[in-house]
């Protein structure tokens, strides 16, 4: 993901994909564009797939780019190209499941916009401001806590704000500093928000109190998500590998500064944890390969809460990211760009109940 307003976050795959065209072993392989416009692959029957919105909507999705990366092989270096992608929340959803809020262009400006999960209403604009990147729910559903790029050039840099959800246009700033702040999460009481701060390329996890306004840094990682029913002490965040491009995702404890790492891969990258209200799951997005059929891309994968039991949901070549749960636990909301030839990108909901290793009863 690159650093907010000067990067794009760090995560990786392998192989190169632009436009449907593969570079692979000097050769190019050029997919039909009916792999993309279909709404489902192959490996999703039986999964039950909603699209919310329309392209006439402009969500916003990650970008992706290329990088190549030397990895020693015994007494050869291994020169692998690696997909990279922001990894800033483009989707929340209201605790309540009633509304989702996304990341929309318009005029030149990205703003948050406002939808029923239901569909119906025309989607609400709630920013007018410039650049909106990132944003969360405050666990109450009344607010909404984003990052915005303020400032020209070099001098310009992501601070974190808060608005209401439904009335007013008063704007709360909640943290600025010379760094950019960005990947906005609540406390579980609402009486903190964590954030990350980014310094020449290295990530941070800090929090605020809202009523003592003391800033509080723990440690490394970016994308925290909290777990339930711990008293905000423990989450899980995004982490760069070091010396690599690639992204992992660790468990930290905050008060007994335990770290540990959870999902890893040498080949692939994983980013954006979302812990299940229930506790016992994490989405998150990851790498796919490429393969005969479709070329690299992301998709959304789900784990026990211990890092095992690797489920991968989406199978699409187009891009599926940003997932964030529903709250009953039964269904994830996420971007993708499946079904559109020009690969805009849609908000989507899919079944996930099917996966789960426990029976209904026991979720």
């Amino acid at each position: 993901m690159r650093p907010v307003a000067k990067t794009i976050l760090n995560l990786t795959a392998i192989a190169v994909v632009t436009f449907g065209l593969i570079q692979c072993g000097g050769q190019r392989v050029v997919y039909s564009n009916d792999i993309f416009t279909t709404l489902t692959a192959p490996e999703e029957g039986g999964v039950n797939f909603t699209q919310l919105t329309k392209e006439s909507d402009i969500v916003k999705g990650p970008e992706t780019r290329i990088n190549i990366e030397s990895i020693q092989n015994g007494n050869t270096i291994q020169r692998t190209e690696f997909l990279m992608w922001n990894t800033a929340t483009f989707l929340s959803l209201s605790p309540d499941g009633k509304n989702f809020t996304f990341l929309g262009s318009n005029n030149n400006s990205n703003n948050l916009y406002i939808r029923s999960t239901e569909g119906g209403a025309a989607a609400v604009q709630r920013t007018f401001r410039n650049d909106v990147f990132d944003f969360s729910y405050s666990k109450d559903g009344r607010y909404l806590a984003f990052s915005d790029r303020v400032g020209v050039g070099s001098s310009a840099n992501n601070n974190i704000y808060m608005i209401d959800v439904e009335k007013g246009s008063a704007v709360r700033q909640i943290a600025a500093a010379n760094e950019d702040e960005v990947n906005p999460e609540f406390s579980d009481d609402g009486g903190r928000l964590f954030y990350s701060k980014e310094s020449a390329g290295n990530y941070s996890l800090w929090s605020v109190d809202f009523k003592s306004g003391l800033m509080t840094q723990y440690s490394e990682g970016f994308n925290p998500s909290v777990v339930p029913n711990t008293n905000s002490r423990q989450m899980f965040v995004t982490r760069r590998v070091k010396n690599s491009f690639r992204t992992e995702i660790w468990k930290i404890d905050i008060e007994t500064g335990a770290e540990t790492q959870y999902i890893t891969d040498s080949r692939r990258s994983f980013s954006s944890p979302k812990v299940s209200p229930n506790g016992k799951y994490i989405i998150c997005t990851g790498s796919t390969p490429k393969s005969v059929a479709r070329p690299t891309n992301l998709d959304i994968f789900m784990f026990k809460i211990d890092g095992t039991r690797e489920t991968q949901l989406t199978f699409h070549p187009g891009t599926d990211a940003s997932a964030v749960w529903s709250p009953d636990g039964n269904s994830i909301y996420f971007i993708s760009s499946r079904g559109s030839l020009t690969k805009t990108y849609s908000v989507w909901r899919m079944n996930v109940e099917q996966f789960f290793e426990d029976t209904p009863s026991k979720k």
